[in-house]
């Protein structure tokens, strides 16, 4: 008698596949759009994407792109007019003398990932991220075929990875990824401690990716880069959460000199080129600094709104975000799995979250999270209702 269990999937899809498990943020993005469809009224705080329009300044040198015929294929790493501003962006705000060389164009952040990990990472490899952190870093480690290393944080560190955690662990790590500003808890890494993180990783011969995409939108100051620790750490970062450019598909990376080849190589396959008009468009996006402002102060006027709200309403956040647009709030005393927690939110409150399982294993259940990338009128109407849910249905 066969006692094999069924097969769980189409054994044409291959194991690396079947671990990436759903983006679970769009899933319910998607499901909100549904019912928007069918004519419910959702507030979304569950997308991290800007609600601002992206600069005038950019979107005209867009036109003027296309004006002038700048609609082909580009080099594989990025316009050399591109590479250099951004190289000459660290000099003027950092004091960091970059090379333009050692400056990679990417098709938004995921496709420098995409990039980094196809190099650098295979199996028997260690990918190292933190729990709860960024979910894509995973899935694009699975893709690789790597081992993945969770690492547990919780307040007691702010969320963060230190050099203990990597010290602790049986097996030094490959690679390790962090997000500064994080998501989803908004923690932002004093230098310090990603000097002593790069340190405790390098001296095993492993490599430091910091993902600074949210560098832009701090509400304690600069975040000064990584980039001036050391040319062997990697930088990513890209136009789309600081300058409102999601649908531009644009990012850039800094890497080691050694690495420019393989990432030209990969590039030249995977993607070709960046998209050009995004890239022509960009060149306009360091000059759009009052629009950034704008910006900034108007996250931090939500964060603060939301921070108070959140906490009157009995959410546990030990520790305020001081960058990014994300507030990771505890939920335990209402003892309802996260899952159930949003599921239910988004049907019966019609408010759109995120559960903590998109972010890791460590107490997932126990933890939503909140992007308030909204307009403040929304966020009070979306805190009005999550209120009145709370009172009628969980105590």
């Amino acid at each position: 008698m066969n006692n094999k269990p069924p097969y769980s999937k189409d054994n044409r899809i291959t194991d690396r596949a079947e671990k990436i498990a759903p983006f679970y943020v769009m899933e319910l993005l998607e499901k909100a759009k549904a019912m928007e469809a069918k004519g419910e009224d959702i507030v979304h705080m569950e997308v991290g994407e800007p609600d601002f329009p992206t600069p005038e300044l950019v979107k005209k040198e867009a036109i003027r792109a296309i004006e002038e015929n700048h609609t082909f294929y580009t080099h594989s790493l990025g316009i050399t007019e591109l590479r250099e501003r951004i190289a000459e962006h660290y000099l003027a705000t950092e004091g960091i003398n970059i090379s333009p060389e050692r400056i990679v164009i990417t098709n938004g952040t995921s496709g420098g990932f995409l990039m980094l990990f196809s190099a650098l990472l295979e199996s028997k490899k260690i990918l190292a991220l933190s729990d709860p952190g960024y979910p894509c870093y995973r899935n694009f480690g699975y893709l690789t075929g790597t081992d993945i290393a969770l690492i547990p944080v919780s307040h007691e560190t702010r969320f963060q990875l230190t050099a203990e955690h990597i010290k602790g662990l049986k097996t030094p790590p490959d690679l390790i990824v962090i997000s500064n500003p994080s998501n989803p808890t908004g923690t932002v890494y004093e230098e310090q401690t990603i000097k002593d993180l790069y340190n405790a990783v390098s001296e095993k011969g492993g490599i430091v990716i910091v993902d600074e995409i949210y560098s832009g939108l701090s509400y304690i100051g600069r975040i000064r880069s990584a980039a001036s620790i050391s040319d062997e750490i990697i930088i990513v970062n890209g136009f789309s959460k600081t300058y409102a450019m999601t649908g531009w598909r644009l990012g850039w990376m800094v890497i080691p000199r050694w690495l420019v080849r393989p990432v030209q190589k990969i590039a030249q396959n995977v993607f070709i080129s960046p998209p050009s008009v995004s890239q022509y468009a960009a060149l306009k996006a360091f000059e759009a600094s009052h629009d950034l402002e704008v910006m900034r102060q108007t996250y931090r006027q939500r964060r603060d709104f939301m921070m108070s709200e959140l906490k009157d309403m009995g959410f546990h956040i030990p520790v305020t975000p001081e960058g990014a647009f994300y507030i990771y709030a505890g939920i335990k005393k209402w003892g309802i799995d996260s899952m159930e927690f949003v599921g239910r939110v988004l049907e019966e409150a019609k408010v759109a979250v995120t559960p903590g399982y998109d972010f890791g294993t460590y107490r997932a259940g126990e933890h939503i999270r909140f992007s308030y990338a909204n307009s403040l009128e929304r966020l009070k109407e979306g805190c009005r209702r999550l209120k009145l849910w709370l009172d009628s249905r969980c105590q």
